[in-house]
């Protein structure tokens, strides 16, 4: 009996011991401490991880919006029949290259007013044919052109910097604009002045300098009613900008175009930026009539002279989720080659 109690009072005395066992407050805050510490690495992990997969994203969108851009610009000029190089946008010769271009060429860009859109500029400009609205030549019509049914049509691209409050989001976007000689619902628009057109002393210089010859040459007031964006996110830093030349190793963008060719425009400006904007600009062939050496290289006499450009595009995904800075949204330029498809003074069957 005794034996039994004494083997009773010990076991007694073991579960009282295992009931009263527990954790200390100092195991509870260390075993927190542990898996806070465990959870937040987790958790960095996880963002780290979501953010780069979304600026891979946001860089990748942008890419393939630069280049639905471009293919679309490039097909835009295929179509034309006479494109301006910048010695000729600008009214001033490039040694080596255009020579005449301050007498035989306008300047078409002073013809250009950008103020209600600020911050931009234009860039690259050039004529293409449209077809007439069908409601233009009813019954044949009283227009000569009805025949063709055709009318020159000037487009411009231009490059606008995107201010603060905007609603554009990136650093800056493309936009085109038409000089044309209807409206959208077939009228003709009063102020158009056709480039083939002589003046009233029968002149007339063509599309080289156009409206020098016309009689009351147009001032074209470009606006963002009559000007369509055509892609967000392009880089708008100059070439001398401190953050770009940091994020490329302290070195400038290089801008080189073939021998035969002129950077278009000359100069790129937009307010605020360091050193000259090209972020969106062209290599054009320059045109017989300005080129230096031209007969023997655009093959005047046998009358098959096509103008090649060479254009360039950069986009910046800054301002889309992932991207937190300029650099970190900074793209490689893509370019591409474009031949126009005009008859310009083509002689059949050559």
């Amino acid at each position: 009996l005794y034996s039994h109690l004494k083997s009773w009072k010990l076991a007694r005395k073991s579960y009282r011991l295992i009931e009263n066992r527990g954790f200390t407050l100092t195991e509870l805050l260390v075993t927190t401490i542990i898996g806070g510490l465990l959870i937040s690495g987790l958790m960095g992990l996880v963002i780290e991880l979501l953010t780069t997969d979304a600026r891979e994203i946001a860089r990748t969108e942008t890419q393939q919006e630069m280049q639905m851009a471009l293919d679309y610009i490039s097909r835009d000029m295929r179509e034309a029949v006479y494109i301006y190089d910048g010695a000729c946008l600008d009214g001033q010769d490039v040694d080596g290259k255009t020579e005449g271009a301050s007498d035989k060429c306008a300047g078409l860009f002073k013809n250009i007013i950008t103020n209600e859109i600020p911050d931009s500029s234009p860039i690259l400009a050039f004529w293409r044919l449209d077809d007439y609205p069908e409601t233009a030549c009813p019954d044949g019509g009283e227009d000569v052109n009805c025949i063709a049914a055709r009318s020159h049509t000037l487009v411009v691209y231009l490059l606008a910097k995107n201010t603060t409050g905007s609603p554009w989001k990136g650093k800056a976007r493309l936009l085109r604009y038409e000089y044309k000689k209807f409206n959208s619902d077939g009228s003709k628009i009063v102020e158009y002045i056709d480039p083939t057109a002589a003046n009233s002393e029968g002149v007339s210089g063509g599309f080289l300098s156009w409206p020098k010859d016309a009689d009351s040459p147009p001032t074209l007031a470009i606006n963002s009613q009559n000007a369509v964006t055509l892609v967000d996110f392009v880089d708008s830093r100059g070439i001398d900008d401190p953050d770009l030349k940091k994020a490329l190793g302290d070195q400038s963008i290089k801008v080189e175009c073939p021998e035969d060719y002129v950077v278009t425009p000359t100069t790129a400006k937009l307010p605020g930026e360091k050193g000259e904007v090209r972020n969106f600009y062209a290599c054009i062939k320059v045109p017989g009539d300005i080129a230096v050496g031209s007969d023997e290289a655009f093959g005047a006499e046998s009358g098959t002279f096509n103008q090649k450009a060479v254009i360039f595009l950069r986009g910046n995904a800054s301002g889309k989720p992932g991207i937190k800075t300029s650099n970190e949204g900074f793209m490689p330029a893509i370019q591409t080659e474009v031949l126009n498809r005009s008859n310009r003074d083509k002689v059949p069957g050559q």
